[in-house]
């Protein structure tokens, strides 16, 4: 669906590179309230295109959502009409959440 412009990273993954990167909560403010991955920033889908000045430039960049259903189109419209490469986090905030209470 994606093709590869898609790429993805695990949450085992984030883990071992998280002061490496710049993580983008794409969930509305009331989700990220409930609760985040610590240092995430928190840009609603809605207004992500519009907020791309706020990416890094010099670290790799992840974006995520509840389940990486929201998140994996801004990847892909991001790079399609940006030509910036981002990061889906696979499985999302509620996958990462399960690996780490491992």
């Amino acid at each position: 669906m994606f093709c590869i412009m898609l790429k993805e990273i695990t949450s085992e993954e984030l883990l071992n590179k998280l002061s490496k990167v710049q993580l983008i909560d794409i969930r509305e403010p009331y989700e990220h309230e409930e609760g985040h991955i610590e240092d995430s920033i928190n840009i609603p889908m809605g207004d992500f295109l519009e907020k791309l000045d706020e990416l890094s430039r010099t670290k790799q960049i992840i974006i995520y959502c509840n389940t990486g259903r929201r998140s994996k189109p801004v990847v892909y419209m991001t790079y399609k009409l940006h030509n910036i490469t981002l990061y889906n986090l696979e499985g999302g905030y509620k996958n990462f959440l399960k690996v780490i209470a491992k």
